[in-house]
């Protein structure tokens, strides 16, 4: 995927229902540290929110 996207829906990585692309969560996913080659995942706020584990600070803000 070249990181272009016209579709106002994407996919949730997580539970597979859609989510609109401008409330997604997007994940970039690298293989290891060498590799250059880089995959976009999407999810719903929740999801990510709810998984992560409470050790990891998130220095972003998820506004309800």
């Amino acid at each position: 995927m070249d990181g272009n996207y016209s579709a106002e829906k994407v996919v949730c990585c997580f539970c597979g229902e859609e989510v609109l692309l401008g409330e997604a969560v997007i994940l970039n996913v690298q293989a290891n540290i060498q590799s250059e080659e880089i995959q976009r995942l999407f999810c719903h706020k929740n999801h990510f929110t709810e998984r992560i584990n409470s050790s990891i600070p998130l220095y972003l803000e998820f506004e309800d």
